[in-house]
């Protein structure tokens, strides 16, 4: 066995590793998921946040197109390049939820109910 092979067999193995030591904390309890999807207003109430799904799915979906582009150049031993047009979009996807953001907290004013 080589070096290399060897060295990506480890990364698996830590990578696995790293996987289901937080799949095990997630089901346990002990990594808090409550309230992931929601945002708080500047009142402190709770809400629902679109741009946190958004947010997650782009950067989720971009991720598994990489890990693609990944796997399927994996023989020549380069990663391959992310597009500008990705980059782009990701960053366009980052501001939509940073927007959102700065809206609930800077120009938000709490109402009845919030």
């Amino acid at each position: 066995m080589s070096f290399a092979e060897i060295v990506t067999l480890e990364v698996y193995v830590f990578l696995g590793a790293l996987a289901a030591i937080i799949g095990y904390r997630v089901l346990t309890g002990q990594i808090n998921m409550n309230y992931l999807l929601y945002g708080t207003r500047k009142g402190g109430a709770k809400y629902f946040s679109p741009e946190r799904i958004q947010l997650l799915l782009f950067t989720l979906g971009t991720a598994m197109f990489y890990l693609n582009d990944v796997m399927q150049h994996r023989t020549s031993g380069v990663l391959p390049d992310v597009s500008t047009e990705t980059l782009a979009l990701l960053g366009g996807s980052h501001a939509v939820y940073l927007s959102g953001k700065a809206y609930m907290m800077l120009l938000k004013k709490p109402g009845k109910g919030e």
